[in-house]
């Protein structure tokens, strides 16, 4: 089903979409720095971020088949023109699509850092890992956070060696059992029933 959701969008995804049947799809969506809004923050190995070879390296090594990266960045560093500078073959840029969740449906993986996409991706209960490269400085800046990101079922890195080991070791039963423990810790409910629900909520209230 999810390759057939890439397939569906292979105006945005250009010639990777044609060959989507043998493709496994990471999106990556980093978040957008509030206090660096002046401050060129470009997705290229060479600065010491996401190294997209590496990455595509383990998740083959990890869990078979060839993998591809589509890079989701924040709209206010899209709109901004602040791209990636790494041209690497085994990614695409798809920040210009409209609803990042339309892709996200049809991913096996998701990568992001501070975002609340995670828990979205969560949902689907495909691995999501965190790649904070700037988490002191984050939150210093920031102050503390509403979680604390190491206690969440997220493996959390904050350099290229430790997201290769987090891939490498990732261990899918108690990824799924911590996620379990998430949902019912939170009352997180997804089964698509939400719309049913509210609609009887609003006619009990109002008596129609």
């Amino acid at each position: 089903m999810r390759q057939g959701v890439m397939r569906s969008h292979m105006s945005h995804i250009g010639s990777v979409g044609k060959a989507a049947d043998g493709i496994h799809f990471i999106m990556y969506a980093p978040t957008f720095r509030g206090g660096s809004q002046e401050t060129e923050r470009g997705i290229s190995a060479e600065t010491g971020e996401l190294d997209y070879g590496r990455l595509l390296a383990a998740m083959g090594k990890r869990f078979g088949g060839k993998w591809h990266v589509l890079l989701r960045l924040h709209p206010q560093l899209a709109a901004r023109h602040m791209a990636s500078c790494d041209r690497n073959p085994g990614m695409t840029d798809v920040s210009g699509v409209d609803d990042m969740y339309e892709l996200l449906a049809g991913c096996d993986a998701f990568i992001t850092d501070y975002s609340s996409a995670a828990f979205d991706a969560s949902v689907m209960q495909i691995p999501v890992f965190l790649y904070c490269d700037d988490y002191a400085g984050y939150e210093k800046e920031r102050g503390s956070l509403l979680w604390d990101l190491r206690e969440l079922p997220f493996p959390m890195a904050e350099n290229n060696d430790e997201l290769e080991k987090n891939i490498q070791s990732f261990d899918k039963a108690l990824y799924l059992s911590s996620l379990e423990e998430l949902f019912s810790d939170t009352g997180m409910t997804e089964d698509g029933k939400a719309g049913r629900r509210a609609v009887r909520f609003v006619r009990n209230r109002t008596g129609r």
